[in-house]
């Protein structure tokens, strides 16, 4: 009953809302100052109603003395009652509540309109008629120079013209004759076979002769690759991940039901295994150490990352939009270079930039994530994220791209530097940026869902705040304050179309949720046939996102050049894959038994020096010991340096090394 009389009470007064819509969003108090207040009209505060109601007739509450008692409440020197929480208000007085706190009794319709009232079919959206707010929020510096929009403005046409060439611009010919490797070959030519073959051959010698291998390591095989056999093994790569299983070895299982005989047709598990072992991408003997000038964290992969990243952008011309954004490649393992993020589906890996076409997804700037690096003196004011839009946006800039990027990206510092070099920029916006204005923020302007937006101006840059989901901040040098419908559902729990209505949503943002996907789309067609394989090298995971990413771009040039219909990604892939096969046949396995001597070359054992040692052990003699006679298995603690194999040292060494057919089991001597 008590709380019914305080709210009878604040009706009578007339002065509890600003304005009748915003229920209790705002409460005026004694420091309001009303004359400087450039949106204040006391006409309007005139005819101010309560709740929709009349004109209340009653006096200010802040001309009430202080003896005025609520509900039969007795007066205190410590400061009027709050009525709406029951408590002395001396420092938290009911007449400066903030307004980020809902401090009043009545229900908050959802559909409410914010202070910035707009009816569609009285007046524009444009005229609006802020809620009166502090100085300090009103004030130019607080705002940053930007100027609240009252009136519909023409669309933005500073920027000039787009008239660039789009699509293919290489200087190979292709067609709709041309096979999808000759395609993938613009970034993958012959130079990037020649680094494979020669780097993986050269790190090879360089393990081998510094390293003593184990008896039973399969490298005592190894033989240098070709450039055959190495685009047979890039083969089987793209292959598993077309075809994805639980480990390697499952590839040559002979496990009827998931057999895939293809692989062990191509190339055998040993030999996959030993190119994937030493495949390699720069000379280690060129390292330069950590601290030593010169150093790069990605000298690994600087002679893959030199030699296609740049092809992107000679061998395609973009459309106008571009967008710009980040790729995480997954990777568990130790490294320097690898970041955490909870809010991304894979939280650890590498933080790649990344500029795409905004419509295809085509990559054209592929930056890899370093660590943080001292800017330059002339750079020490601008961020790090202002530096990276600058660099990457470097080659597209005085041409009337029009580039979308997120808040992680978006400022005015950039917006404007951009926009002096003939170059748009549309993006969401985090409020505390430098240099944006604080008449958006959270703080000071209340918004609900369905409310118009609320635009500020600064010289090109459009600030816009609106309220979907959640709050949307957002800057564009490219669009006006100009709104389109959307329709907005009552309830989503509910297929009754009575209740919807449609909003006021800016351009901007439909332009953004438009063409902001690029980066997004690129990075799900790489993942959907990404090798699937973890590794222990840091290197081989980004290698792998590299190929990924040429075989996509190559794919959509593939779109542009021919006529519909076309390939899908999938069978664009297989014929990548059989096209490189062409050529390659697998060696023929060792066969069983010995060679005659008249078939060939003696066997190595019975041609070179051997040496014999004492080893920790206990191996089988290759001789004397046979495991499928009962008691025929001998063993022995020796070896043979050079060939490996278990050895007695009597009379067994010598009959190895002297006899082509040597095995006789102890047994029947």
């Amino acid at each position: 009953m008590a709380s019914i009389n305080k709210i009878k009470f604040l009706e009578e007064l007339g002065l509890i809302f600003a304005d009748p819509d915003s229920e209790g969003e705002y409460l005026p108090s004694d420091d309001d100052d009303d004359v400087n207040d450039p949106l204040y009209d006391p006409a309007r505060d005139e005819s101010l109603t309560c709740n929709g109601g009349e004109p209340a007739e009653s006096e200010s509450l802040a001309s009430q003395p202080k003896s005025q008692t609520l509900d039969g409440l007795p007066p205190s020197e410590d400061g009027p009652w709050d009525v709406l929480q029951g408590q002395r208000a001396n420092k938290h007085s009911p007449y400066k509540r903030s307004p980020s706190k809902r401090s009043s009794p009545f229900k908050r319709s959802p559909f409410k309109r914010s202070p910035f009232k707009c009816s569609p079919s009285k007046r524009s959206p444009f005229k609006q008629s802020p809620l009166k707010r502090s100085l300090s929020w009103q004030d130019e510096e607080a705002n940053a120079g930007f100027e609240y929009l009252t009136n519909e403005e023409p669309s933005q046409n500073w920027i000039r013209p787009f008239d660039r060439p789009i699509g293919y611009r290489g200087e190979t010919k292709l067609s709709s004759d041309s096979s999808p490797l000759d395609f993938l070959s613009l970034f993958l030519g012959d130079e990037f076979w020649n680094i494979l073959v020669t780097e993986t051959n050269r790190y090879a010698h360089q393990y081998l002769g510094s390293h003593r291998l184990k008896t039973n390591s399969r490298f005592h095989e190894w033989c240098d690759v070709t450039t055959s056999e190495m685009k047979a093994f890039l083969s089987l790569h793209l292959t598993m991940g077309l075809v994805e299983k639980s480990s390697l070895e499952d590839y040559w299982a002979e496990y009827w039901p998931t057999a895939t005989p293809g692989f062990g047709k191509v190339m055998s598990r040993n030999r996959f295994q030993m190119i994937l072992s030493f495949l390699h991408f720069a000379n280690n003997e060129e390292y330069v150490g950590v601290g030593q000038p010169g150093h790069d964290r990605l000298f690994k992969l600087r002679p893959i990352i030199d030699l296609i990243v740049p092809r992107f952008a000679e061998v395609y011309g973009p459309s106008k939009q571009l967008s710009l954004d980040e790729m995480t490649i997954a990777f568990k393992g130790k490294s320097v270079l690898k970041m955490y993020n909870p809010r991304k589906p894979d939280k650890y890996g590498y933080k790649v930039f990344v500029l795409s076409e905004a419509k295809s997804g085509y990559v054209l700037q592929w930056s890899i994530y370093t660590g943080r690096k001292r800017p330059e003196a002339a750079n020490a004011e601008f961020g790090a994220t202002h530096l990276i839009v600058r660099e990457l946006m470097a080659p597209y800039t005085g041409k009337g791209h029009e580039v979308y990027m997120d808040n992680f990206y978006t400022s005015p510092a950039i917006a404007e530097e951009l926009a002096s070099k003939d170059t748009g920029l549309c993006g969401t916006v985090r409020c505390n940026r430098k240099g944006m204005p604080k008449g958006l923020t959270g703080q000071h302007l209340l918004l609900a869902k369905g409310d118009d937006p609320v635009f500020m101006r600064k010289g090109k840059i459009l600030a816009c705040a609106w309220q979907d989901t959640k709050r949307v901040a957002m800057i564009s040098t490219i669009h006006s304050n100009a709104c389109d419908k959307k329709l907005m559902k009552a309830s989503k729990y509910t297929d009754s179309t009575s209740d919807n209505r449609e909003i006021n949503r800016p351009l901007c943002v439909a332009d953004y949720n438009s063409y902001m996907g690029g980066v997004d789309r690129a990075d799900q067609r790489m993942k959907t046939y990404l090798f699937p394989h973890r590794s222990k090298k840091w290197y081989n995971r980004i290698f792998n996102a590299i190929l990924s990413v040429s075989m996509v771009n190559a794919h959509i040039i593939y779109c542009r050049v021919t006529p519909a219909p076309h390939k899908p990604l999938k069978v664009f892939v297989q014929e990548v894959i059989t096209a490189l096969l062409d050529g390659f046949s697998r060696k023929e396995g060792k066969k069983t038994g010995r060679k005659a001597a008249s078939m060939g070359p003696l066997p190595q054992r019975l041609t070179e020096r051997h040496f014999i040692y004492k080893t920790e052990d206990h191996p089988d003699c290759v001789v004397c010991s046979d495991r499928s006679r009962p008691k025929g298995r001998r063993q022995t603690t020796f070896r043979c340096q050079q060939c490996g194999v278990g050895l007695c040292v009597v009379p067994c060494y010598e009959k190895y090394h002297t006899l082509i057919h040597y095995k006789k089991c102890h047994l029947d001597a």
